[in-house]
């Protein structure tokens, strides 16, 4: 679900900044719970047409060089955030604002990472960020952030739709998910 303050503003969001040469990184550790959130949603997104798709797991910063050499337009980081709202609901954070919500269960965090990227490749980068219900080991996904995986991942579609896509420099449509 999104989040009712963001109901009209993440769609909205999304469809006037998904354009251009796009990249969604998946950000999460699978074996906590909701936390998994990021990376279900790019296996969700693999073969999605002109959509570069990263699973990177807790290690964005493994895929830096990869993102920087393809020089996208836009760098979508999915992660489950805890912004004190209701579990599965949906944020686009800037990068910058990330710091607020640390600490992360990523090595470096995303914040940090996308703020980077921001400022050496001059992409827009922000964070799609789901509200987790439980970031526990062996906890699985909750009912909540399932529902909003599959919210993202279709809106996510439908704003490349409408929007003009055009697929990362050189690279075939729709390319397998990168795993760690």
């Amino acid at each position: 679900m999104i989040a009712e303050q963001n109901r009209a503003t993440v769609p909205d969001a999304l469809a006037a900044r998904l354009s251009g040469d796009v990249f969604v990184v998946g950000v999460g550790n699978p074996l906590l719970g909701d936390d998994a959130a990021g990376c279900l949603v790019a296996r969700g997104l693999v073969g999605t047409p002109g959509l570069e798709v990263i699973q990177a797991d807790e290690v964005p910063e493994s895929h830096f060089g990869r993102i920087l050499d393809a020089a996208p337009d836009v760098v979508v980081f999915v992660d489950a955030v805890d912004l004190g709202a209701r579990p599965g609901s949906v944020a686009v954070l800037e990068a910058e604002a990330l710091a607020r919500y640390e600490p992360s269960t990523h090595r470096v965090p995303v914040g940090l990472v996308a703020d980077l990227l921001r400022r050496q490749a001059g992409a827009d980068v922000f964070v799609l960020a789901v509200q987790p219900r439980q970031v526990v080991l062996g906890s699985g996904l909750s009912p909540e952030v399932a529902a909003a995986i599959e919210s993202v991942i279709e809106l996510i579609r439908r704003s490349l739709s409408a929007g003009d896509v055009t697929g990362v420099a050189g690279t075939s449509p729709g390319r397998e998910v990168v795993e760690c």
